[in-house]
């Protein structure tokens, strides 16, 4: 993420520039010392919350229809955008010790841990699935990877029916889609995001000569980096210090624009 005063001076800079926090920054803002971490996560935003949305949960936002027009409010969750600023403004309780609001935080911070543990357990079999989905690139074609050299026609095409089986993988597990969309909606659900910025990161650990030994704390961050990646590219972009994540959306945004979006049926 951006440094404080680095965050502070962007969005200074115009009424214009939002916030955007996942349910999974949420996560990591709660981790550790709930109280503390929550508090030093939003001390730069309280000073602006009419800058900030607050999106859907994941799994929400990954059933929503692939519609482009009105794809950013639809991510958007009004009440819990709503309810951050309302606790802005009680912030400072929390911080002088309110007993009722460092319990709620608390309690906030004991459900995070377990959700993030729950993800752990997740994990298992990740990195054989990162060589499977990529296992149809050559050597060669690691290489120019590799040297960030132009990808190939033929790379293009791989990379482009690799993602488009993992997308039909997530919209297979998601409860709530009966039916595939339209493929002219699919690159605007979120699930395609997801599955381009994962096949990405996939791509990258290959690269880097796989997965295998990667401590599972490593791989659920990974993870945690791609849905970072996905949702910027529905929105305006990623501001970030973290390399991997920043190099999983541009690389991500790029394929968007020259290769999905090109080959869109109308």
């Amino acid at each position: 993420m951006l440094e404080d005063q680095e965050l502070h001076a962007w969005l200074s800079a115009s009424k214009d520039n939002i916030v955007v926090v996942t349910d999974y920054a949420q996560l990591e803002a709660l981790k550790g010392n709930a109280l503390v971490n929550i508090l030093k996560s939003t001390e730069i935003l309280a000073d602006f919350p009419g800058q900030v949305r607050i999106l859907k949960p994941i799994d929400a936002v990954s059933g929503l229809k692939g519609r482009k027009k009105g794809l950013k409010k639809r991510f958007t969750s009004g009440r819990a955008t709503r309810s951050f600023k309302k606790w802005c403004a009680k912030r400072a309780r929390a911080a002088a010790g309110d007993r009722q609001m460092v319990e709620k935080i608390e309690r906030a911070g004991e459900a995070a841990a377990e959700q993030l543990a729950a993800m752990l357990e997740d994990i298992a079999g990740f990195a054989d699935n990162i060589e499977d989905a990529t296992s149809d690139f050559t050597d060669d074609e690691l290489g120019i990877l590799r040297r960030h050299e132009p990808i190939t026609a033929d790379m293009a095409v791989k990379i482009f029916e690799g993602v488009m089986r993992l997308a039909l993988k997530f919209y297979a597990l998601h409860p709530g889609i009966d039916e595939l969309p339209p493929a002219n909606e699919v690159p605007y659900t979120f699930i395609f995001r997801m599955a381009l910025c994962a096949y990405i990161h996939a791509l990258r650990w290959r690269v880097a000569g796989g997965a295998a030994g990667a401590l599972p704390e490593t791989m659920r961050n990974d993870i945690i980096d791609v849905t970072y990646a996905a949702y910027a590219t529905c929105f305006d972009g990623l501001l970030s210090k973290d390399h991997k994540a920043r190099e999983i959306y541009d690389n991500s945004k790029w394929l968007l624009d020259n290769v999905f979006f090109k080959n869109l049926p109308k």
